[in-house]
């Protein structure tokens, strides 16, 4: 009777033991989903900012402003930190390539954007891209 009750305890120790690595791995599991999204909309954020620059919508009117009405503002890269309360912790690192097509005239923005989120030991990580002409 002894060996049985040994042999029950034993097996009940090793399913407790599976059981709480298999929790474990599952908070591990919705922690990168969590940050992956916020990632993903830090990177979203980095491109609307970065769009919002290329083309504001209050443009100077002014003779003696710099910027002419229908003329796109300067692309250059940029990061944000974003201190809200759904993207804390998180930065975007936003590029911007500017490139002419000389047959049409047309001025093409390519504008990729990175979201990083840190909390603890996960980062992690989103690219967003997007393609603008004028």
């Amino acid at each position: 009777m002894l060996i049985v009750a040994l042999f029950i305890i034993v097996v009940m120790g090793l399913l407790v033991a599976a059981l709480s690595r298999l929790v474990i791995s599952s908070t591990d599991m919705v922690s990168t989903e969590v940050l992956g999204a916020r990632a993903f909309f830090a990177a979203q954020s980095g491109l609307e900012i970065g769009l919002a620059k290329l083309y504001p919508l209050q443009r100077k009117t002014s003779a003696s402003d710099s910027t002419a009405i229908g003329e796109a503002m300067v692309c250059e890269p940029k990061d944000y930190d974003f201190s809200v309360s759904g993207l804390a912790q998180c930065k975007a690192q936003v590029s911007c390539v500017e490139s002419n097509d000389p047959t049409t005239g047309t001025k093409h923005y390519y504008l990729t954007s990175i979201g990083k989120c840190q909390q603890s030991s996960f980062t992690t990580s989103r690219t967003l891209e997007m393609e603008v002409w004028q």
